[in-house]
């Protein structure tokens, strides 16, 4: 990992820091549900990948559940997402949530 890398996750990080302090200057613990996972692929660029190698991330993370259920709702969004563009009230509403 070289200079810039360690700069931009040193930067990442200072971000999450920050969203998790405003979290708490707010009292929002109990209301806000967050899951960040930022990462940089460690490889070289200077030459083709070869079979066997190993590529690294080198990454930061910060969450803000309760509880498995909390990261499964996540997880749930995320991939729902990932996938489609489609409007997640029938995933949340079982859950008694609604996205605006």
């Amino acid at each position: 990992m070289d200079t810039a890398d360690k700069s931009f996750i040193a930067e990442v990080y200072s971000c999450i820091v920050a969203i998790e302090e405003l979290i708490k200057k707010y009292k929002y613990e109990d209301r806000v549900m967050s899951a960040m996972m930022i990462g940089i692929l460690d490889i070289d660029l200077s030459r083709e990948p070869q079979e066997g190698d190993e590529l690294q991330l080198k990454s930061v993370f910060s969450y803000n559940l309760q509880s498995a259920d909390e990261l499964e709702v996540i997880k749930e969004i995320m991939t729902s997402q990932f996938e489609d563009d489609d409007p997640l009230d029938d995933l949340l509403g079982d859950l008694g949530m609604h996205l605006n």
